[in-house]
């Protein structure tokens, strides 16, 4: 167990504090046990603790981190990470310069088929993470991931016959590296005859070694020359960054696609265009000046680059902190780096210790709090349209989808950037405050699942959410205790009598105009709608 472990285990619980009092940072306030866990789940699950889990951490915060550790071995943690992933990647995207119609896939396959080919390569990335594997390996494995719809249409080998997602091998040639070999990267990060795979170098930059080359400060002088070939290459301002860029992007070259909008230009790697990157950059490939052989190098190289693993702990630091890091974060993604480096790159490990920190379990602030720590922490995260379907998938059954699309997981027919969520080329970061939109989408989603769980559990006694007697009426301990149980085990937090009451008034109100069965859709509804609820 890693030393920011150990201070999760003693910030969960202010009556237990051995902590001197300089470990832990005098403007935040930590989540209690019940409410951590609950974020915990949600951002490793997508689905609330259930109630024994709550009862576990509030007798001992300590287990707070022995169910984390548990939670990576869920069947949700894959699809969590490439949803996570794709707040960052962008590759999942509703629509690529190639659909379902240009392989005759029927129009069942639109959303698969576009789903699919943004999650490759994430999917790689969440296997890595799934598996524990040493995180080189998302540049570097010689396979890819795919599910039965890629396999039907690309040049690819599958582990399973399996409709789900495998492990995978092209047939065409290309070199084993990982993400940077995967089809679904490059159909994002397209390129043209001017910019020779350049942005594609800015991509891997940014995502892999957290450098913006576009960020970059470049002073330009007035260029004798008006063309852009030559300036790159004599002009200082241009050759600052090209000189980088350029022998970088001359590996790329496989990938170089001759026509456009074509299926099979596109999915195939063309191991004979290698020669035309240093042809038409001039230079040939090489890795910030030491010469490689081309893409086969690359994720090599990446993966020995000192800011591949910090970078790591970066992005992972600020996926779950639901926030960009600065330089006051410094010493803690330093922290993280080194304990990720001194366990062999195993990313779980590095995952927990992100969930340990002061940043991701901050619940509030001190009163001596600066005004810059209260609008650089988030205390409050507001639930991503893929929390919502897993969620609601595993409270009421919900599945919402339209014309075979998943309502929450795309634009093209679906909500997910009006819930608040990204689609990868337009919105490129997940919405952080409710707005007008994201309200209407939780309404209707609100109401449509608490009128499922109650078509479920109120028939019977012993439902899955709702196990109340039936005639039983507010003021009654077993009405009471049904409400008392919705709170804590949607919100983590024990009710106290104010609230039974006045969600009590509420059934009251509408079983007096509408009926019993309208009342308890009442009272979920206004449960799933509450901050305390879309909040977490």
């Amino acid at each position: 167990m890693t030393a920011l472990f150990v201070f999760a285990l003693v910030s969960c619980e202010t009556a237990v504090d051995d902590t001197p009092a300089a470990a832990e940072p005098v403007e935040l306030v930590p989540l209690d046990a019940p409410r951590l866990l609950r974020r915990i789940s949600l951002d490793l699950r997508g689905t609330l603790p259930p109630t024994q889990e709550l009862d576990r951490v509030e007798a001992d915060p300590t287990q707070v981190p022995v169910l984390a550790s548990t939670y990576l071995a869920d069947p949700n943690f894959e699809d969590r990470l490439v949803s996570l992933l794709a707040e960052r990647w962008h590759t999942v995207m509703d629509t690529y310069e190639v659909n379902f119609a240009d392989y005759r896939l029927s129009p069942e396959f639109a959303d698969g088929f576009a789903h699919a080919v943004g999650e490759e390569p994430l999917r790689i990335i969440a296997h890595v993470v799934a598996n524990d594997l040493p995180y080189a390996e998302i540049v570097t494995a010689d396979y890819t991931m795919a599910n039965h719809i890629l396999g039907s249409v690309w040049p690819l080998e599958r582990a399973s016959e399996d409709l789900g997602w495998t492990q995978a091998w092209y047939t065409d040639r290309r070199p084993a590296a990982g993400v940077l070999a995967t089809n679904g990267f490059y159909w994002r990060y397209v390129t043209n005859v001017s910019n020779k795979s350049r942005g594609r170098v800015a991509a891997i930059s940014r995502l892999l070694l957290c450098t913006d080359m576009l960020g970059r400060p470049v002073n330009f002088e007035r260029s004798q020359s008006l063309d852009p070939e030559e300036a790159i290459r004599t002009e200082p301002g241009c050759v600052t960054c090209h000189a980088t860029v350029d022998p970088m992007a001359a590996s790329m070259f496989g990938f170089w696609w001759t026509i456009q909008y074509n299926p099979y230009e596109m999915q195939t790697y063309h191991a004979e265009r290698e020669r035309l990157g240093p042809e038409l950059l001039l230079t040939p490939p090489a890795y910030y000046g030491t010469p490689m052989a081309g893409l086969v190098d690359l994720g090599w190289y990446l993966s020995e680059d000192p800011r591949f693993n910090r970078c790591a702990a970066e992005s992972y630091a600020e996926q779950l902190w639901r926030r960009p890091s600065d330089i006051t974060d410094y010493e803690t993604i330093e922290t993280l780096r080194a304990d990720f480096e001194a366990q062999g790159t195993h990313p779980q490990a590095m995952i927990l210790d992100v969930l340990a920190t002061p940043q991701y379990a901050a619940g509030g602030f001190t009163a001596e709090a600066s005004d810059d720590a209260r609008q650089r922490e988030v205390v409050e995260r507001l639930l991503s349209p893929n929390q919502q379907r897993l969620l609601f998938e595993e409270l009421a059954g919900l599945e919402f989808t339209q014309f075979d699309f998943v309502g929450l997981e795309n634009d093209a027919v679906g909500y997910r950037v009006l819930a608040g969520g990204v689609d990868g080329y337009s919105v490129t970061s997940p919405q952080a405050t409710p707005g007008l939109t994201w309200a209407l989408v939780n309404k209707r989603i609100a109401q449509a699942s608490a009128q499922l769980i109650v078509e479920r559990d109120l028939s019977f006694e012993g439902g899955a959410i709702l196990s109340v007697p039936a005639g039983a009426r507010p003021g009654e301990a077993a009405f009471d205790d049904q409400l008392a149980a919705l709170h804590w085990r949607f919100f983590a937090i024990r009710a106290d009598d104010v609230w039974v009451a006045e969600l009590g008034a509420l059934w009251t109100s509408v079983d007096a105009i509408e009926g019993t069965t309208a009342a308890w859709e009442a009272v979920l509804e206004a449960c799933f709608r509450d901050p305390l609820f879309v909040a977490y």
